[in-house]
């Protein structure tokens, strides 16, 4: 598994504790779980769509930062992954 990888998987872990009580933090889990997918499976051609969705994510968390610290850490984490990602690809 990599690294990004493991910070998905912490991002989805720590929302998991309120799926049960906010729909926003089970789209946020289901958006996790397709970025996932995404990751495995980048190109020139989807890229910027998975930057674009992950930048969003990272400005939608930052109003919950006190209750999912980790998730925008590791959002901002993804998010310049993907930015050096690009400038390889």
């Amino acid at each position: 598994m990599s690294e990004i990888e493991k910070k998905i998987d912490e991002c989805i872990g720590e929302l998991s504790q309120y799926r049960y009580f906010s729909t926003e933090a089970e789209a946020a889990i289901r958006s996790f779980e397709k970025l996932k997918e995404q990751i495995k499976n980048l190109t020139r051609e989807n890229i910027d769509e998975v930057l674009r969705g992950v930048e969003e994510g990272y400005r939608k968390s930052l109003a919950y930062a006190n209750f999912v610290p980790k998730t925008v850490a590791n959002l901002k984490f993804i998010k310049e992954w993907l930015e050096k990602k690009k400038e390889e690809l």
